[in-house]
């Protein structure tokens, strides 16, 4: 009797263990009828549980949040349930050319009523749907957007009297000063990978139509024009308006402590500048949008956007819309927004007051925004640049330019667009 007593307290305990220590799911899942979400963000799981419970009261349905830490396993655990009835009905993806490899599968929901029906109402910028759009149709529901503004430091602009550049010849004039004053002009992480940055930022100030002709695959990387556009960079390189790459932390100590004036960063920049340095937005420092070239072009502002998808098997499918009508809402927005200091919903508020100003002008009509070269072109052709962009970066040149060009080209002779 004794044995048996002890053998179903063993069973008892080992169970309440397993519950105890689920790890990676979150969310209220309370309601009977749970939504699965999977995601790569596994620190989104308290933020997830927020809007779950807000959604509860709402509808009669909740969310359970599965967040994986490592981004190879949980590709795979995505594509390996795909196209099974008990696939996760939303889960977290990439935008661009990385959606396009799923859409093609007919694995995920066409989601483009969803967008004419209930996103756009709720005052998300319809521009966004080029980025999660497929041979027409809409695949995504934006999770996040980040937009890529220069931030300076207003300690240093105010010291040697600049303001924030009206025009591209002004911002050549900052840089020259800065560099000249002993101070870095613009700040870089040593992330090769993310060497797009500059090149995206040069084509668009140059013409965005020829940034969009060139990730589409209608320009040669080697066209006159995209040769001029970067020659821009190699000249602000050689003249030393470039800080020496450093460590991501490393960049936002330069900036922070003033070594460095300005950093071409995404909203998620100010977390460091505010929790590690206490530097307090409109304070210390600011943000703009780098001019265009040619006066007569709006500016323009790249952006990462990561959507969510719905599973087309899932059968949570249709419980899976609802849920997402709930998520892309102000209300939603609001609370992912305070956590993570980014907005891309108009009025939706970070509680920080450059953030919230990214946010505005970004869905204003005075500037063009564009999907990020990551994102906007096929990865092969990607990888190549950044590989090669790097290099030229390390050792700018009128030659070295045209061979990293030329190299990109090649790949991208043999993409199918």
């Amino acid at each position: 009797m004794k044995k048996n007593l002890f053998l179903l307290f063993l069973v008892i305990s080992i169970s309440l263990l397993f519950v105890a220590c689920g790890g990676s799911s979150g969310g209220s899942g309370s309601s009977t009828n749970a939504v699965d979400y999977y995601s790569d963000l596994a620190d989104d799981g308290p933020i997830v549980e927020q809007i779950s419970e807000e959604m509860e009261e709402k509808i009669d349905l909740s969310i359970k949040f599965t967040g994986y830490s490592d981004g190879q396993a949980y590709q795979t655990a995505v594509s390996q349930s795909l196209g099974k009835a008990d696939s996760p009905g939303i889960f977290k993806w990439w935008s661009g050319y990385r959606l396009n490899n799923l859409a093609a599968t007919g694995e995920i929901a066409d989601l483009t009523d969803e967008w004419e029906d209930y996103y756009v109402d709720a005052g998300i910028n319809p521009e966004l749907a080029e980025a999660f759009t497929v041979d027409g149709k809409v695949y995504g529901a934006p999770l996040s957007v980040l937009y890529n503004v220069v931030f300076y430091n207003k300690n240093v602009f105010d010291e040697y009297n600049l303001s924030p550049p009206e025009t591209f010849d002004d911002f050549l004039e900052i840089a020259e000063t800065l560099k000249n004053e002993g101070v870095i002009p613009l700040a870089v992480k040593n992330d090769g990978w993310a060497s797009f940055v500059w090149l995206q930022l040069f084509l668009g100030a140059y013409d965005p139509d020829l940034y969009t002709d060139l990730v589409e695959g209608n320009v040669s990387y080697e066209d006159d024009q995209v040769v001029e556009a970067l020659s821009v960079w190699q000249s602000m390189i050689e003249a030393g308006y470039f800080g020496e790459p450093v460590k991501a932390e490393n960049q936002t100590r330069q900036f922070a402590k003033g070594d460095a004036a300005m950093a071409y960063e995404p909203p998620i920049f100010i977390k460091g500048l505010e929790d590690d340095y206490g530097m307090e937005a409109n304070e210390d420092y600011g943000m703009f949008v780098i001019p265009s070239m040619d006066d007569s072009t709006k500016p323009v502002i790249f952006y990462e956007a990561s959507p969510l998808v719905v599973s087309e098997a899932s059968s949570q499918k249709e419980d899976a819309k609802k849920v997402l009508r709930e998520i892309e809402t102000k209300d939603s927005f609001e609370i992912y927004a305070k956590e993570s200091k980014a907005a891309f919903v108009e009025g939706v508020k970070t509680g920080n007051e450059i953030s919230d100003e990214i946010n505005e002008v970004a869905n204003s009509d005075d500037y063009i925004l564009k999907l990020r070269y990551y994102e906007a072109t096929p990865s092969n052709i990607v990888d190549t640049a950044t590989e090669n962009l790097w290099e030229f970066f390390y050792n700018p040149s009128e030659k070295s330019l045209r061979n990293a060009l030329a190299n990109i080209q090649k790949v991208a002779d043999e993409e199918e667009f």
